[in-house]
Order: C-alpha cells, then structure tokens, then sequence
C-alpha cells in the first residue's frame, strides 16, 4: 500500500498514536512538575518556564519513542 495504511493510525511517517500519548504525557508531566515549583515557592520567570518546558519534554518524547518502538 502507499503511505496512508487503511485501518492503522499512520499517516505518511508521523504515527498519530505516538503523538497524542506524547502530547497527554508532556501535559502531565508540566502540570506535576509546576505544581512542585509552586509548592517550593519559585518565583514566576523565564528560568521557571524554561524547567517546566524541558522537564515535561523529556518524558514526552520518551514516551513517543516507546510507542515508535511498540507499534514499530
């Protein structure tokens, strides 16, 4: 078949699955990681900002490649 496989989610080279599991995964993990600097009292800037985007990232794509390598 071409790139657009009937009956799976795989849409050229991008697995939809992949994405909407990185996307859940990146939204939790920035919601614990912020309400933990908020409970430690960091103030508001670009610094914090900067380690919540990064600390939910990292877990995103490893979430991501986990799917890649179970749904091949």
């Amino acid at each position: 078949m071409n790139s657009l496989d009937a009956g799976s989610l795989k849409l050229g080279g991008l697995n939809l699955t992949g994405i909407v599991i990185s996307t859940i995964v990146y939204f939790a993990a920035a919601y614990f990681i912020k309400r933990q600097l908020v409970e430690m009292g960091i103030p508001k800037g670009v610094t914090r900002g900067l380690v919540i985007f990064l600390g939910a990232a990292v877990p995103a794509y490893g979430a991501a490649y986990l799917v890649d390598l179970v749904l091949g």
